[in-house]
């Protein structure tokens, strides 16, 4: 992992603001860049982010950052808000749907309430949680818990976002949308009583924020905005400054990657064409050796047991290449995610997307690695292939059945076109991201049964019995074909030595040198090479974003 950096820039604006420019490690990619992946504290101090489907804080002044010990890592988090005091924190994890508090140091998650997916929260100083919640309008709830209430209602076809309570403790500023879907790209900033639903529009633009200095920060065709704002009359004055004329947009919700401090410190990432995505072998020793790019997204390569294929999915469509022949990756499935090849790399499994699901519901398919032949579906529902074993015995996969967490491990048999089911839910936990052992005798695999993301091995057969693996978190186990198991912790991989017997017994996790890779919310993001004992891994990295810092724009 490459060390943070912090330099100093010289920032191109009218007047001598200065900037600093904060590169991210390498591996941290935001987790819904189009919700809002990261914010200030009210002090401009400190920078919190989610990443690797984990809550980060770093200091602004320097340091590496840290991991915010409290919400289960694994779950794609969004949304990060800092408390008015800044010693605590506000997010949205999808994981059921829920808004959580955790203190900022980390601590206990305290839920708060069930929400559809937001698009941005504020911490209000009268102590409710500020909530844009698109065509429904504008909600709140206590930063304590309780009843969610909808304080801004919206007509048809317009939609809310990036909300904040002005300091006369009744006005919402947030970002107006309209249309069916919603061209954000023509939004609006309006500010609306909670008491009499009478608006107030302000500028065109979106993602305003108010400061107590008497400015409004804001995004206007791709550039970050400051003019004065009279909290009070809710009217603009003077001629707007450009801070900055490149920030990035997303493109589904019109949020700009922009976050302000209570104190007016500037953050926002730059306005740049997608990063280029690299796929590698890596060493033991953590060296790389470049195999080449591929397409943009591009999440889940796997490679047959023969090591002749690899597969990879990139924004629904599945590849299929020659190995290690990256660059002759062909088309194979449409509508598709998740691909899992069979050991003699002749067969794929795969996930739907789109035209493929049914009324929402995910199948599990079965293919031709060649695109040929129709698909048969396997399972539903039915999310992804995991470990398919050699000699064409048969591969397990993930279901998701009921609500919440309920993400289950399951086995399906070619020869007997069954399922049945190895790791289930444990009250509202996930286990889910297996791997048989090369005796076909053991299952490892991950669940958040102890509330956060712990390594099990168990018989195969399931026989009722479990045996925990790690105890300060682990995800994504892997067998090696000397009975080891390599996994994913906080971006870091690991190995623990497993004797096996009547009862398995584990060695001390040691840390591998490999670190920096791409590593999605919940599934194995890298692949084993299983050529002898374990050698080698298959990656995916990327450069990670930058941040920008302006503290000085009023200069």
């Amino acid at each position: 992992m490459r060390l943070l950096m912090l330099t100093t820039l010289v920032c191109a604006l009218a007047g001598p603001a200065a900037a600093q420019t904060i590169a991210l490690p390498d591996g941290h990619e935001f987790n819904q860049p189009e919700r809002y992946p990261f914010a200030l504290s009210p002090d401009g101090s400190r920078l919190i982010y989610a990443a690797r489907a984990t809550l980060f804080v770093r200091p602004l002044a320097g340091g590496a950052p840290t991991i915010v010990e409290g919400p289960l890592r694994g779950r794609n988090t969004s949304n990060p808000a800092f408390s008015p005091d800044g010693q605590s924190i506000v997010y949205w994890t999808n994981a059921g749907g829920i808004l959580e508090r955790v203190p900022a140091a980390g601590g206990t998650r305290v839920p708060l309430a069930t929400v559809d997916s937001p698009l941005g929260l504020s911490w209000g100083a009268d102590g409710q949680i500020y909530i844009g919640a698109g065509d429904k309008g504008v909600l709140r709830v206590p930063a304590s818990g309780g009843t969610v209430q909808t304080v801004v209602k919206l007509a048809a076809g317009e939609a809310a976002r990036s909300p904040q309570l002005l300091p006369d403790g009744d006005q919402v500023l947030f970002t107006l949308g309209e249309g069916t879907p919603t061209n954000w790209a023509q939004s609006r900033i309006v500010a609306q009583s909670m008491r009499t639903g009478q608006r107030t529009a302000i500028t065109a633009g979106g993602d305003a924020r108010y400061l107590q200095s008497g400015h409004l920060l804001y995004v206007s065709g791709g550039r970050v905005m400051a003019t004065r704002f009279d909290a009070r009359a809710r009217s603009i004055s003077g001629q707007p400054k450009t801070i900055s004329d490149e920030v990035q947009i997303a493109n589904s919700t019109g949020a700009a990657l922009f976050a302000v401090a209570a104190n007016g410190v500037l953050a926002y990432v730059r306005a740049s064409g997608p990063a280029a995505t690299e796929l590698a072998l890596v060493g033991l020793d953590g060296k790389r050796t470049s195999l080449g790019e591929v397409p943009a997204g591009t999440a889940a390569p796997r490679i047959a047991a023969n090591g002749k294929k690899v597969a990879f999915a990139a924004q629904g469509t599945i590849y299929v290449a020659d190995f290690p022949n990256i660059a002759g990756a062909r088309k194979v499935i449409e509508n598709a995610t998740f691909p899992l090849l069979s050991p003699d790399g002749e067969w794929l499994s795969f996930g739907s997307l789109g035209q493929r699901r049914n009324n929402g519901e995910e199948i599990l398919f079965m293919q031709r690695a060649d695109g040929s032949g129709e698909p048969e579906i396997i399972a539903r529902p039915a999310r992804a292939g995991e470990n398919w074993m050699e000699g064409d015995q048969g591969f397990s996969f993930i279901t998701h059945r009921g609500a919440g967490n309920n993400y289950d491990v399951w086995f399906y048999s070619p020869a007997k076109k069954e399922v049945e089911p190895i790791a289930v839910s444990v009250d509202d936990s996930a286990q889910m991201s297996s791997s048989i052992s090369p005796n076909r005798k053991w299952v490892a695999f991950m669940s958040s049964e102890s509330g956060d993301w712990q390594l099990y091995v168990q018989p195969y057969p399931a026989t009722g019995k479990k045996y925990q693996v790690s105890t300060e978190g682990g995800r994504s186990p892997m067998w090696t074909s000397d009975n080891q198991l390599v996994f994913d912790k906080d971006g870091q991989m690991y190995a623990v030595s497993v004797q096996l017997g009547d009862t398995p017994t584990f060695g001390k996790p040691r840390t591998l040198p490999v670190t920096g890779y791409i590593q999605p919310q919940l599934r194995r993001n890298w692949e084993l090479i299983r050529a002898g004992d374990l050698s080698q891994f298959l990656m995916l990295f990327r450069p990670a974003p930058q941040v920008r810092i302006v503290a000085n724009w009023q200069n």
